[in-house]
């Protein structure tokens, strides 16, 4: 959704930051409660609904709302919170002055359906994916916002409708990976048997046996790693953490990519670790994750270009780095760890770096960042800490 922007200013970077007083926001909740068709009607609501001022500061909402603003931990709804500050949104922290008012906003449909309804104030219906970040640790979800006008006092009012839709992506987009990825390796074992079926020498013939073989391992491998991203998703993945060598993890995932034809002639550069580079964790799990931010640093390069796979020892930490030099637009930036963010939307492959910080925060104990400047390209750092947290983070 496109939406007017404001210039950018020290007070904002996207929305205006002005705001009503508590004892504004106080009065017209009064006279908005005192109605009570609205009431009645709020409450009979089954989805988390939210009546903004004209600052976007919740008025009221009802019950499923309020429940939710308590399950996220974001605060008071009667201090005046904007959506985002209510739900705990990760973005609104860092900006000038809360929700609306940060870089990322411009790429939040929060944030797009609000300015877009300031200038014209009419129905809006949009995706919105939030990442909420608490004392209880991080969660992400996704919602429908359904943001249109009401008049019930002599001021206007913006009728907010969040509907919960995690479930129903997660299993659209966890179906189109899996059926993909499956449907590509089985398309490679027919090919081969069919091929074995016409004369041909042994030689050929052992060579399309492999092909058979590795292709039927890569299958169950997929139908593990799908198993296995369900059961993290749900908090059932149990994953036992033994002492291993980094740097061997990194050299196999390297070496698997260098004899993977769609690399087309695009280099990897592997600097491993001198001394020792053993911590705590699963082989299967980092090499997926290593693998899954390879994968997308050579899509992101062009024929030519190097992608730098390091691994770097600290005296608490092994860190693996992922570098190439392509820089992600600002939008993918602001969005990069969102579930369901994709820029290959047409492949409906939206869980790649949520799935990665999803395996390595939660199951590994470490950390996964990035950054990503003109002239210095994109790099992203798996970090895991040489000692292992004693209960993992959910």
């Amino acid at each position: 959704m496109d939406s007017p922007q404001l210039p950018e200013s020290p007070q904002t970077h996207f929305d205006t930051p002005h705001r009503a007083s508590l004892g504004e926001v106080a009065e017209l909740a009064g006279r908005v409660q005192a109605n009570a068709a609205i009431k009645d009607i709020l409450g009979g609501l089954p989805h988390p609904t939210f009546l903004l001022n004209e600052h976007r500061q919740i008025v009221v909402t009802n019950p499923a709302g309020a429940k939710l603003v308590e399950e996220l931990g974001g605060g008071q709804i009667a201090d005046g919170l904007r959506i985002g500050e209510a739900l705990a949104c990760a973005n609104h922290a860092g900006a000038p002055n809360g929700c609306g008012t940060s870089t990322q906003c411009r790429y939040c449909a929060v944030g797009q359906t609000n300015r877009s309804f300031s200038v014209r104030p009419v129905e809006y219906d949009a995706e919105f994916r939030l990442r909420s970040l608490s004392d209880d640790g991080e969660s992400a979800q996704t919602f429908r916002i359904h943001l249109a006008p009401l008049s019930v006092t002599a001021e206007p009012l913006r009728l907010c409708t969040l509907t919960d839709i995690t479930a129903a992506k997660s299993r659209e987009t966890l179906e189109q990976i899996f059926f993909h990825d499956v449907l590509n390796t089985a398309q490679a074992i027919f090919g081969a048997a069919v091929l074995m079926q016409q004369p041909s020498d042994p030689e050929t013939i052992t060579q399309l046996s492999r092909i058979m073989s590795a292709s039927s391992s890569k299958i169950v491998a997929e139908i593990k790693a799908q198993r296995d991203l369900l059961d993290a998703q749900d908090g059932r993945l149990e994953v036992a953490l033994r002492p291993e060598s980094v740097s061997r993890v990194v050299a196999d995932v390297a070496d698997l990519y260098r004899r993977n034809s769609a690399m087309d002639r695009r280099a990897i550069d592997v600097q491993l670790a001198s001394g020792d580079d053993v911590v705590p964790t699963s082989a299967t799990m980092l090499s997926r994750c290593v693998a899954n931010l390879l994968k997308n640093a050579l899509e992101a390069s062009t024929v030519g270009e190097r992608v730098t796979l390091s691994v770097l020892n600290a005296p608490d930490a092994v860190s693996v780095s992922i570098h190439n030099v392509a820089v992600m637009p600002n939008n993918v930036q602001a969005q990069v760890f969102q579930r369901f963010f994709s820029t290959k939307a047409r492949e409906g492959r939206g869980l790649g770096t949520y799935s990665v910080r999803l395996i390595v925060d939660g199951y590994l104990g470490g950390t996964v960042s990035f950054e990503s400047r003109v002239g210095d390209g994109t790099t992203f750092v798996i970090r895991l800490p040489r000692q292992a947290r004693t209960t993992p983070r959910t």
